[in-house]
């Protein structure tokens, strides 16, 4: 996949603990961003943050003084907007539902990949264009995080299938309208058949996890999600 960035003329605050990480990826970071202000912890960072407010923010989990998650907390007492990206060398559970409850854009593996970083400051881009979150309310206690692709349900992660996955993302991708049994069959089946049996056993599955009202069928036409409100 190539993703195309363009030098934008938003700031950055990135926070990274180890000198060599934090350079050799300011230096990368600095192709896209207008300005990059650079902090080693979560306390130096949140004093910069009331000093400089930031367009983008990417920051580490593991450092001293105030780790990475409890200072998107500090943040998200009051900006719930500003797009965050977090990184970390541990992968765990735990935080791809911190990134769902704290509405953070996408949690990256350490060492960082070009590729997808790319990916996570596209999807920021279009963020602060759009004005419009990732994480989407489906009901009153379940959230789809649209860019980690991630489906969350009374604070637990409920794991789907790739059909699963795709089905919801296209909905709602297009959820001020219906979409139709064509663009389903080629967005999630692309060149195979699909029958009406698969595609009624897949919002049967969805259904079941998010509530029978939240998907509408309209008859010879396709689906509509319903976005809690």
């Amino acid at each position: 996949m190539s993703i195309n960035l363009k030098i934008s003329d938003y700031t950055l605050l990135y926070i990274e603990d180890d000198k060599a990480t934090q350079m050799v990826t300011s230096m990368f970071l600095k192709n896209y961003f207008k300005s990059i202000t650079e902090a080693s912890n979560g306390k130096e960072a949140f004093a910069l943050y009331h000093k400089i407010k930031p367009d983008i923010i990417i920051t580490d989990i593991e450092m001293p003084e105030m780790n990475g998650l409890n200072f998107c907390k500090e943040i998200r007492k009051k900006d719930k907007e500003t797009p965050i990206i977090i990184t970390t060398a541990y992968t765990r559970i735990e935080y791809l539902l911190e990134a769902i409850s704290l509405n953070l854009i996408k949690y990256l593996g350490k060492p960082l990949k070009e590729l997808e970083l790319m990916e996570a400051l596209s999807n920021c881009f279009e963020q602060l264009e759009l004005k419009e979150s990732n994480i989407v309310q489906l009901t009153k206690d379940v959230y789809f995080d649209t860019f980690n692709h991630a489906l969350s349900k009374n604070n637990s992660i409920i794991h789907l299938s790739v059909f699963e996955t795709l089905f919801l993302d296209i909905l709602i991708k297009n959820k001020h309208r219906i979409v139709s049994y064509i663009e389903i069959e080629n967005f999630i089946w692309n060149d195979k058949y699909m029958s009406i049996d698969s595609l009624r056993s897949l919002v049967k599955k969805i259904r079941g996890i998010i509530g029978k009202e939240s998907i509408q069928n309209i008859s010879k036409t396709g689906y509509r999600i319903k976005i809690y409100a």
